[in-house]
């Protein structure tokens, strides 16, 4: 009995896969020898097969090399973790370390004072190399120096610490939400350092502030002139618009020169002037009246921020310019 090529197609799977009996496998073998297209397309199934299977054995042809991938992922993981712990190290500590602040020693600490137009302003420079300073501020009008490193990394920023106030009058200060405050003679500024405590006065302070400072030389023009009846006239005129000059005496032959940013009008007008009388050769009256005695080697000195000058009474006398 012929045996359909459509029955012997159905059984090539198990065929192949060697699950038929032997019954089976010679009636197919039979049939192949005389069926030419069976035998071809028991070959495309055998092919088909083999090209499903090739996947699988490739699969496991390249599974040591993932393997292996999968180990050097997990050290360039691990280097990297560890990586970023040593760096989370280094910048932790070196934060902990250029971060930490302490109260400053007083010799660690220069101070110093500087008054202008109402302001006083104290600076508090680092004497030590790559230190920064702070003041903090606290209450009853106390300042606590705290000294600290500077990052070597960081930018160049000013290392000094300050603390400014604003002085209305000399019993007034204006706080930092513009509100006045008065304070009393006997209040004081306290500066804590770690080895001792420093005290200004307020009061001193605002006096400093409010009092005008004395003019440089090179922005001052002084004339001077004799007349027939003895009496000197020292004038002193400023160079610079919006600037007065106002002249006090600050001992006996010595004369102060300051400064005043309120005027209004040419400097001509701004002037300041020192007179007196010579009574005699030996002997001056000054504006308030006073009678002087003068040796012949006595000057009269004038004093400016930046310098002195001294003119003899000898040449004033003599209504002759030292120069």
């Amino acid at each position: 009995m012929k045996i359909k090529c459509e029955v012997i197609r159905d059984l090539f799977p198990s065929y192949i896969d060697g699950l038929t009996s032997r019954e089976s496998n010679q009636l197919i073998e039979e049939h192949l020898g005389e069926c030419r297209e069976c035998r071809e397309y028991l070959d495309e199934m055998k092919e088909d097969i083999a090209g499903e299977a090739q996947p699988v054995k490739n699969k496991k042809a390249i599974q040591p090399f993932r393997k292996l991938r999968q180990k050097t992922r997990r050290k360039i993981l691990l280097a990297a973790v560890g990586a970023v712990l040593i760096c989370g190290l280094i910048f932790g500590g070196g934060f902990l370390y250029y971060g930490r602040t302490w109260t400053a020693d007083s010799e660690d600490v220069k101070m110093t004072i500087e008054t202008w137009d109402g302001v006083a302003s104290i600076r508090f420079s680092p004497e030590k190399k790559n230190s920064r300073l702070y003041a903090e501020t606290g209450e009853d009008n106390t300042i606590t120096i705290v000294e600290g490193k500077l990052a070597p990394f960081a930018k160049a920023y000013n290392a000094n610490a300050y603390w400014s106030c604003t002085f209305i009058d000399e019993d007034t200060a204006m706080g930092l939400d513009g509100q006045n405050m008065d304070f009393s003679e006997d209040q004081v500024l306290t500066i804590k350092y770690k080895d001792r405590t420093e005290t200004i006065s307020l009061a001193d302070l605002a006096r400093e502030a409010l009092e005008n400072p004395p003019a440089q030389s090179d922005e001052v023009k002084m004339t001077w002139e004799k007349d027939d009846s003895g009496n000197v006239i020292l004038g002193f005129y400023p160079e610079i618009l919006g600037v007065s000059l106002k002249v006090e005496e600050t001992g006996e032959n010595q004369i102060l020169i300051r400064q005043y940013y309120n005027g209004e009008d040419e400097p001509e007008e701004n002037g300041c002037y020192y007179t007196f009388r010579f009574l005699e050769e030996n002997k001056i009256q000054k504006g308030d009246g006073t009678v002087q005695d003068i040796s012949q080697g006595d000057a009269l000195t004038v004093q400016y921020e930046d310098k002195e000058e001294s003119i003899s009474y000898q040449s004033l006398w003599e209504g002759k310019n030292e120069e």
